[in-house]
Protein backbone atom coordinates (compact mmCIF):
# COMPACT_ATOMS: atom_id res chain seq x y z
CA UNK A 1 0.00 0.00 0.00
CA UNK A 2 3.06 2.47 0.72
CA UNK A 3 4.70 1.54 -2.20
CA UNK A 4 0.91 2.69 -3.84
CA UNK A 5 0.96 6.09 -2.13
CA UNK A 6 4.17 6.52 -3.57
CA UNK A 7 3.22 6.44 -6.76
CA UNK A 8 0.34 8.21 -6.66
CA UNK A 9 2.05 11.61 -4.74
CA UNK A 10 4.98 11.31 -7.50
CA UNK A 11 2.57 11.43 -10.30
CA UNK A 12 0.40 14.01 -8.89
CA UNK A 13 3.33 16.24 -8.10
CA UNK A 14 4.84 16.09 -11.75
CA UNK A 15 1.85 17.12 -12.92
CA UNK A 16 1.67 20.01 -10.78
CA UNK A 17 5.29 21.16 -11.58
CA UNK A 18 4.44 20.33 -15.51
CA UNK A 19 1.45 22.99 -15.12
CA UNK A 20 3.60 25.58 -13.36
CA UNK A 21 6.28 25.07 -15.89
CA UNK A 22 4.23 25.27 -18.65
CA UNK A 23 2.33 28.28 -17.65
CA UNK A 24 6.20 30.26 -16.61
CA UNK A 25 6.87 29.23 -20.16
CA UNK A 26 3.40 30.76 -21.89
CA UNK A 27 3.90 33.88 -19.97
CA UNK A 28 7.25 34.44 -20.79
CA UNK A 29 7.10 33.67 -24.34
CA UNK A 30 4.39 36.99 -24.60
CA UNK A 31 6.02 39.21 -22.15
CA UNK A 32 6.68 42.61 -24.72
CA UNK A 33 9.31 43.51 -22.03
CA UNK A 34 11.88 40.99 -23.55
CA UNK A 35 11.57 42.07 -27.12
CA UNK A 36 13.19 45.39 -28.41
CA UNK A 37 11.31 48.93 -28.44
CA UNK A 38 12.38 51.31 -31.09
CA UNK A 39 11.20 54.76 -31.76
CA UNK A 40 9.65 55.70 -35.32
CA UNK A 41 11.58 57.83 -37.23
CA UNK A 42 10.32 60.61 -39.80
CA UNK A 43 9.69 58.40 -43.59
CA UNK A 44 9.65 54.16 -41.63
CA UNK A 45 7.56 52.29 -42.81
CA UNK A 46 6.87 48.96 -41.23
CA UNK A 47 8.04 47.39 -44.44
CA UNK A 48 11.07 49.41 -44.32
CA UNK A 49 11.37 47.95 -40.26
CA UNK A 50 10.35 44.60 -41.70
CA UNK A 51 13.46 45.00 -44.51
CA UNK A 52 15.97 45.93 -41.72
CA UNK A 53 15.22 43.64 -39.58
CA UNK A 54 14.87 41.13 -41.80
CA UNK A 55 18.67 41.72 -43.14
CA UNK A 56 19.73 40.29 -39.63
CA UNK A 57 16.93 38.21 -38.27
CA UNK A 58 15.84 36.67 -40.75
CA UNK A 59 11.99 37.02 -40.04
CA UNK A 60 9.26 36.84 -42.88
CA UNK A 61 8.35 40.41 -43.48
CA UNK A 62 4.78 39.55 -43.80
CA UNK A 63 5.08 37.83 -40.10
CA UNK A 64 7.17 40.77 -39.18
CA UNK A 65 4.20 43.31 -39.69
CA UNK A 66 1.48 41.13 -38.44
CA UNK A 67 3.45 40.63 -35.34
CA UNK A 68 4.39 44.23 -34.95
CA UNK A 69 0.54 45.45 -35.57
CA UNK A 70 -0.91 42.91 -32.97
CA UNK A 71 1.88 43.34 -30.35
CA UNK A 72 1.36 47.19 -30.86
CA UNK A 73 -2.46 47.04 -31.11
CA UNK A 74 -1.96 49.12 -34.24
CA UNK A 75 -5.17 49.78 -35.95
CA UNK A 76 -3.49 49.77 -39.51
CA UNK A 77 0.10 49.27 -40.35
CA UNK A 78 0.91 53.11 -40.35
CA UNK A 79 2.67 54.49 -38.06
CA UNK A 80 4.14 58.19 -37.21
CA UNK A 81 7.55 59.58 -36.15
CA UNK A 82 7.65 59.32 -32.49
CA UNK A 83 5.38 56.21 -32.33
CA UNK A 84 7.45 54.11 -29.62
CA UNK A 85 7.17 49.93 -31.05
CA UNK A 86 7.71 46.53 -30.07
CA UNK A 87 9.26 44.09 -32.79
CA UNK A 88 9.98 40.82 -32.51
CA UNK A 89 13.56 40.65 -31.50
CA UNK A 90 14.70 39.59 -28.06
CA UNK A 91 16.77 42.07 -25.90
CA UNK A 92 19.89 40.64 -25.00
CA UNK A 93 18.95 41.10 -20.99
CA UNK A 94 15.39 41.26 -20.65
CA UNK A 95 15.09 43.09 -17.96
CA UNK A 96 17.10 46.09 -19.55
CA UNK A 97 14.79 48.49 -21.13
CA UNK A 98 16.58 49.09 -24.83
CA UNK A 99 15.79 52.13 -27.00
CA UNK A 100 16.63 51.45 -30.14
CA UNK A 101 16.54 53.97 -33.09
CA UNK A 102 16.05 52.01 -36.68
CA UNK A 103 17.57 54.54 -39.47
Amino acid sequence: MRLKESIIFIGVFSFIVGIFLSLIAVTSHNDPNQYVKIEVQSGDTLWGLADQVNDSKSIDKNAFIDWVTQHNDLASTEIQPGDILVIPVKKEHPFVYQLATVQ
